[in-house]
């Protein structure tokens, strides 16, 4: 079997990727810090304020990030992969994919862009970036450098999860999701690459990745 240089991703998916990367980051660090203020100085309601903008804003970039990945999955010009994601599908193949991931295995079927266990980890990313969304609708209090207002629209999250401790457990739970999802999400990436020698930790910058072909 010989390997060729294929292209996988287009420029759209590599921005979307990367500003959800961002978007991530920005709310993980701002997060920590409004829940525990670790930064002292003298200017603690200037610097809070700063980041509960920051986290309003790249909680706003993280949600349009998902319209537009959701959007792309049924009518991008490049590559349209919605089929991908079947959940009935999907769990069919689980014992083939962990038995591979957990090195049960040597091999495993041949998917066409996403192994089981990915498609399905990424439709949980879709949901908890929903389930985040709410909560954090739903904890947000009073107004960020005096014109942004917080919504009543998300009270009823609150209600439906028994009061806001729950609610903010909820938002943190989901903040830890993201966490383990990128560490677990490197790490395969670097594996798969040292494994495989396909370039996979490196096609999401450069668009390009190596595939086996039969000569």
């Amino acid at each position: 079997m010989a390997q060729k240089l294929t292209k996988t991703w287009s420029l759209g998916y590599i921005i979307e990727h990367w500003t959800r990367v961002i978007a991530i980051a920005v709310l993980t660090f701002t997060g920590f810090y409004i829940h525990w203020p670790f930064i002292a100085g003298g200017l603690e309601c200037l610097l809070m304020s700063w980041m509960r903008f920051l986290h309003f804003v790249a909680a706003y970039v993280l949600i349009l990030g998902l319209v537009v990945r959701v959007y792309m999955a049924f009518r991008s010009t490049f590559d349209a992969d919605w089929k991908d994601f079947g959940i009935i599908r999907n769990i069919k193949n689980i014992p083939d994919s962990l038995g591979y991931h957990l090195f049960i295995k040597g091999s495993h079927k041949d998917y066409r862009k996403y192994d089981p266990l990915q498609a399905l980890i990424y439709l949980c990313v879709a949901a908890v970036i929903v389930v985040a969304a709410f909560t954090g609708g739903a904890l947000y209090q009073g107004n960020i450098f005096g014109f942004i207002q917080a919504p009543d629209s998300f009270l009823w999250v609150t209600a439906l999860l028994g009061g806001e401790s729950a609610t903010r457990l909820v938002h943190i739970l989901s903040m830890w999701f993201f966490i383990v999802f990128v560490l677990i999400h490197v790490y395969m990436s670097i594996m798969t690459t040292m494994v495989n020698k396909d370039k996979t930790l490196t096609s999401i910058l450069t668009g390009y990745k190596l595939k086996k072909f039969s000569k």
